[in-house]
């Protein structure tokens, strides 16, 4: 049976901490749902173009779940606004948040209490749809959307992490949208020894940063947050990627001296900056931080809830 009209799914964004390029060799990325959702709604009256991971999504849900689910697809409508800034994106992964949302709605009470399947669905949705463009992700954002809170994620598996009371999470945005595919492509054609080498630092950093999560040592934290930093400035320089923006070094500065640490995330190139801090400095100190360094403050919290469903719309 289809969702009746009403019916809505929601899905948070993300920000993936640590682990950038290096989770596509198998290393370990850190992920983060964030309290930005991908809203998906019956609705009789859809708006706006099927994108292609909206197209995959159905084909999918066709193949496994039947005609009659994939047929919430033609009255669909999904909200991605609060993954952006308007017209510009903010690399909070609105393209997984979409396809885990539509495809939890579509499911209606077939995916109820199923997880792992809706994971399943939209990881393949979502590697088809990449395919189209050349690309190929680690699944990574699909799977932390879909569970919520923190993970650990590598080859599959997932390890359920926690932020200690004593860290402060804090994000900035550099005010350039960045193009995951294209920098993503750009650094797989200009892999060398040395970029291995980055590769290898930039995992070392996620592991060193989920062990500090799992001990709940927030100096570690910002410590290994410092560290996948620097490994990024490294690819970068390996590769000719412009992977950090200068600005980066410049927050830093202005971090060094509340003992916080900061560095880009996912692809890098702009986007999203995460910051790490003893809980002891204040968000006002942090955003002060980032506006005299040329940025803007991101006001994200880390979401403990994944996707999620809601029958009559309620």
């Amino acid at each position: 049976m289809s969702p009746p009209p009403g019916a809505r799914a929601t899905a948070p964004g993300k920000v993936m901490l640590a682990g950038e390029y290096g989770v596509l060799d198998g290393g370990l990325a850190v992920v983060a749902a964030v309290d930005r959702r991908a809203v998906a709604r019956v609705s009789a009256r859809p708006s706006g173009p099927r994108s292609p991971f909206l197209a995959a999504a159905r084909d999918v849900v066709a193949a496994v779940l039947g005609d009659a689910a994939a047929r919430t697809f033609d009255a669909l409508e999904v909200d991605t606004r609060a993954l952006a800034d308007g017209e510009r994106k903010l690399g909070l992964g609105s393209s997984a948040a979409a396809t885990v949302a539509a495809i939890r709605l579509a499911g209606g009470d077939a995916l109820a209490d199923d997880l792992p399947l809706v994971i399943r669905l939209a990881l393949d949705a979502h590697a088809r749809a990449q395919a189209t463009r050349g690309a190929a992700g680690s699944g990574a954002d699909v799977v932390a959307v879909a569970h919520g809170g923190v993970i650990g994620f590598r080859g599959g598996a997932v390890q359920r992490l926690t932020v200690p009371a004593e860290l402060r999470l804090h994000f900035a945005w550099t005010g350039v949208p960045a193009d995951t595919a294209t920098l993503v492509a750009a650094v797989q054609a200009a892999r060398t020894r040395a970029a291995d080498v980055a590769l290898g630092a930039i995992t070392h950093a996620a592991e060193a940063l989920a062990a500090a999560l799992g001990a709940s040592d927030a100096a570690a934290a910002v410590a290994a947050v410092d560290a996948g930093s620097r490994a990024m400035s490294e690819l970068a320089a390996a590769t000719g990627v412009a992977l950090v923006p200068a600005a980066v070094a410049e927050l830093a500065a202005h971090l060094a001296p509340l003992g916080a640490a900061c560095k880009t995330t996912g692809a890098g190139g702009g986007d999203v900056l995460l910051i790490a801090a003893p809980r002891a400095v204040s968000g006002n100190a942090l955003d002060t931080a980032i506006v005299q360094a040329g940025l803007w403050p991101l006001q994200l919290s880390v979401d403990p809830a994944g996707v999620d469903f809601h029958p009559g719309g309620e």
